[in-house]
């Protein structure tokens, strides 16, 4: 285990948190009903807090964080604005934080099991993992309600 391989396990689930953010920003802002606006703030404010404690532990490790999300965010924050124009809102916006959830869970996973990962970094996800699985519960709670 090295520190750079540590760094770039990190800088990718970073990436994957500042993605989550900004969707479920994004989502907040075309989603209709008040509730739904709520949480989805709550959310992308709890994966802001996350990142900054990714960015602290990259930078602990000698790197640099990075402050950007991915392409991939950026088209599908499109997706989810053209979506919006197509369908219910809250409907549109429930389905695009449960893919991206689905991905960001599958890449704390992938760091978790990467023998790279520093340890107190492997704590970190842990913590994260249980707060993700309590956030798909709600976001299936919502699709529910709808």
């Amino acid at each position: 285990m090295t520190n750079q391989a540590s760094i770039d396990i990190l800088t990718d689930v970073l990436e994957g948190l500042i993605d989550s953010a900004d969707g479920y920003e994004a989502a907040a802002a075309i989603a209709e009903r008040d509730a739904f606006k709520k949480f989805f703030s709550q959310r992308s404010g709890a994966r802001r807090a996350m990142a900054a404690t990714v960015r602290s532990e990259i930078a602990s490790l000698g790197g640099t964080p990075d402050a950007d999300g991915t392409v991939l965010a950026n088209a599908h924050r499109v997706f989810m604005k053209i979506s919006a124009a197509l369908q219910d809102n809250d409907e549109a916006a429930i389905e695009a934080v449960d893919d991206g959830e689905e991905h960001l869970r599958e890449k704390i996973k992938d760091a978790m099991n990467n023998e790279d990962l520093s340890p107190k970094a492997k704590a970190a996800m842990s913590q994260f993992q249980g707060e993700l699985e309590a956030d798909c519960r709600m976001i299936d709670q919502l699709e529910d309600a709808i």
